[in-house]
This record gives structure tokens, sequence and C-alpha cells, in this order.
């Protein structure tokens, strides 16, 4: 490829790697140092883990929001110290007896929003420190509930002890405090025995690049997403050279014709008569009342430059 190597990459990691380990691998075997995940995934998790690579890494906060889709199997009748399969057993298993109509009467009360307080096997941070090195040395670990939401909780009940399910989610949710939370309703206990993550918000399982034995598949350039693709959804709009240069040195734009029906989106992606993603930028009007000219012009402020 010519030119630095720039764009998302969307890795259908396997079970058992930390998404720490997923970008220590790519930059090992890409030969590039700045690339990062947007959002981890637990060890025992598989599916979609995106990557920014290059200079992308710098929209990566623009990207971290947005949907998340899981699907997996919940085991009942006994509960772990992490929520999952991978924790060690805090009850005797104890097979459960749950009637079809309270099974889904329970799903049902748990769609919605909600404090969610995560597992005190987590990677939030307490005074500095991990919370799962906490828990590892016996401490005690609190962590104050965030607001998250569940937009759709689909299950079918595998057997007598397990349920199947698919989850979309808000950002933040970690699923195996649904299952710990689902077992606690249930009076049975439970905890996660799969899970894989379809999407995460843009980023999907049809855009993902396999990892063949922990290596790069030989064609995974064709997996590389422009940053360009991944904002689409922002509206953009075309600059001259002269106003280029002026937004490479961070120096506002008068411009027309800049889509104000999209105002409700805070950012306007700047590009080159090309098409070439340059930056993006805030429209004056959203800070300054004088933001629109007398004749229509609008005033844009750079916020990022690439």
């Amino acid at each position: 490829m010519n030119g630095p190597l720039t764009g998302f990459l969307v890795i259908d990691k396997a079970e058992g790697m930390t998404s720490h380990a997923v970008v220590q691998l790519v930059r090992r075997q890409l030969q590039i140092r700045k690339i990062g995940h947007l959002g981890t995934l637990d060890p025992m998790a598989t599916g979609v883990l995106p990557l920014a690579v290059g200079r992308a890494t710098r929209l990566a906060r623009f990207l971290m929001g947005g949907r998340k889709v899981y699907e997996g199997t919940i085991q009942l009748g006994l509960t772990t110290d992490t929520f999952d399969r991978l924790g060690q057993p805090t009850s005797e298993f104890r097979q459960p007896r749950i009637a079809p109509d309270h099974l889904r009467t329970v799903v049902e009360s748990m769609v919605g929003e909600q404090m969610q307080a995560p597992p005190p096997y987590s990677a939030k941070k307490i005074g500095g420190r991990r919370a799962y090195r906490l828990a590892r040395e016996g401490l005690q670990v609190e962590i104050p509930p965030q607001r998250v939401r569940v937009h759709q909780f689909r299950f079918r009940q595998g057997s007598a002890d397990t349920v199947d399910f698919e989850i979309h989610c808000s950002p933040g949710t970690y699923v195996r405090a649904l299952a710990h939370e689902l077992g606690q309703k249930l009076e049975c206990g439970a905890h996660l025995s799969s899970l894989r993550r379809l999407s995460s918000g843009k980023f999907s399982l049809s855009m993902a690049c396999p990892l063949p034995q922990g290596r790069m598949p030989q064609d995974w350039a064709r997996f590389l997403l422009s940053m360009n693709s991944m904002l689409e959804d922002m509206p953009g709009i075309r600059v001259s050279a002269e106003e280029r240069e002026a937004f490479a040195h961070g120096r506002a734009l008068g411009v027309r014709n800049v889509p104000l029906d999209h105002s409700d989106t805070p950012m306007i992606r700047v590009l080159s008569d090309s098409g070439l993603l340059l930056g993006l930028a805030e429209l004056a009007s959203l800070r300054h009342p004088s933001g629109r000219g007398e004749q229509g012009v609008v005033r844009l402020l750079p916020k990022l430059v690439l």
C-alpha cells in the first residue's frame, strides 16, 4: 500500500485473547506503531473488535458510541465471582425449574434504561487501579453504577438450564452483569457461558478480518476501512485549495452551502475537491450567535485537522 497506513480494521477476535493482545499482534505484524482499539472485549468473548490505525486513531472518539449487539448463552443454576464461566464458582449448582412464562416476564423487565454496577472483575479504575487487580487481591470492590440501556433482549431457552440470547444495548453495558442479574431475578443464580459481539456501532462482522492461527491473512488490506467511509453520516463540504490551506493551519472558514439540515450533528466533514477527508469542523453558529453571515456564509471552526 502507498503512504502511511491509515483507516479502521475490524478484527473477529478469537476466544482467549485480550483486546490488548490483539492490538499488539496487529501492530507487530503490520509494523505500525500507532494503533488502538475502540472498546474492549473480555478474553472469553469473540467477535467484533474495531481497531483504529494510523491517523484514524484521532477519530476514534467520534466512533466509540453506537449500539452494541451480542449473542451468547447464559448458564442457569450457578454463580461465579466474575459473572462468567472463567470465574470461580460462588454457589453450588442447582437445577433450575423455571416456567417459560416466568422467564419471559423477567427478561422483559430487564429491557429499557437502568443503572448497572460493573462487575467486580472489570477494567474500570478505582483510585487509579483496575478493579480486577483489586478483586484478585481479595479487596472489596465497589464500583458506582452507571446508566445503560438494553434496547432488545431476545431469548430462547436452549435447555432446562441454558438461555440463548441476542442483546442490543448501549455502550458500557456489561452483558455478564446482565446474566448475573437474570440469575438473581430468577432466584437460581446464573453466569455468562459464551458471548459473541456481532456489531459495535457502525462496525459489524461483515467487515471483519479473521486472525487464523493468530496471524493476519495475506489479503488483510481489503478489510481496511477508510476514515471517510466510517463518518459518512456526518454532513460534508468540499473546499477549495486555498480554503484547504487555511483549514490545515487551523483558521476558520467562511463557506456557503453547508447542509444545515444536519444542524443537530455538531461536526462537519471538511473534504478536498477530490473528496479526501481533511478533518472535522464545528459550525461557529453552535457557539457564536453570529456564526451565519448576512449573505448565507457560515463560519466553520477547525476541530480536528488530519
